[in-house]
């Protein structure tokens, strides 16, 4: 065999091995590239499952943070029930409901006077006392009185609220008379109940009501009365039972 029929030989062998070569290299690239793209499609489906989990989760704390803040609110709800109901308050609570029977008895209908009791919320109940006692006192006197405000957050015991009763009841009857409206406002501030009533119309001078002083100073609580524009200003503030 010649000499140029052996290198052709020779150079088509090299040709079908480079070919080979590339084909294999084609396949195995081919190959790689195709592992890579599955695991690159596994880890965004196991990246995506993950933020789905974590979203979950995010909502789920979420919920439990609220249902943690509902549950504080519950219990310091049922605290305040429990420490009324047994806090030995029996004869305060006796006492109110009497002259809830009074004020029903007054305004002629003494058989749907309320049944009071351990658990009975009695800010509600003085509201309902207070409006009921301006409008005995306006069909008596025949001045307009308005409760304007009753803002006393947390519980009220019984005694509080007799007491914060007879305080509305006594200032309103001292001024009714000699003004044309009155404005009632109940608030709390720093563990006082504070009781104003504004008498409208007043032009008489500034009254010394010395046994008023006398039983509100039994009561722990203090009263001022000031005149400016027509307008008697009484204040009184109970301390809280918890302050004294």
């Amino acid at each position: 065999m010649s000499t140029p029929a052996i290198l052709a030989i020779v150079a088509a062998v090299v040709a079908v091995a480079a070919i080979g070569g590339a084909i294999w290299f084609a396949i195995t690239a081919r190959r790689t590239r195709d592992d890579l793209e599955r695991q690159l499609r596994d880890e965004q489906i196991d990246l995506a499952e993950t933020q789905r989990s974590v979203e979950h989760l995010e909502t789920r704390m979420t919920t439990l943070r609220a249902e943690l803040a509902e549950a504080h609110r519950e219990n310091a709800e049922l605290t305040d029930r429990l420490r009324i109901a047994s806090s030995g308050d029996g004869r305060g609570i006796g006492l109110l409901a009497l002259e809830r029977h009074r004020q029903a008895r007054a305004a002629g209908t003494p058989l749907v006077a309320p049944t009071l009791g351990p658990g009975t919320n009695l800010a509600d109940e003085l509201r309902t006392a207070i409006d009921l006692q301006l409008e005995l006192l306006r069909e008596e006197v025949g001045t307009y009185g308005e409760l304007v405000d009753l803002s006393v957050p947390g519980a009220v015991d019984a005694v509080e609220a007799l007491a914060t009763l007879r305080i509305v009841e006594e200032l309103a009857a001292a001024l009714a008379k000699r003004s044309s409206e009155l404005a009632v406002t109940v608030t709390r501030e720093a563990g006082m109940t504070v009781v104003a009533v504004d008498a409208e119309g007043w032009n008489d001078p500034v009254p010394e009501p010395r046994s008023l002083e006398q039983a509100f100073a039994a009561l722990d609580a203090t009263l001022d009365l000031t005149a400016a524009d027509g307008t008697l200003h009484a204040l009184a503030r109970l301390r809280s039972r918890d302050q004294v």
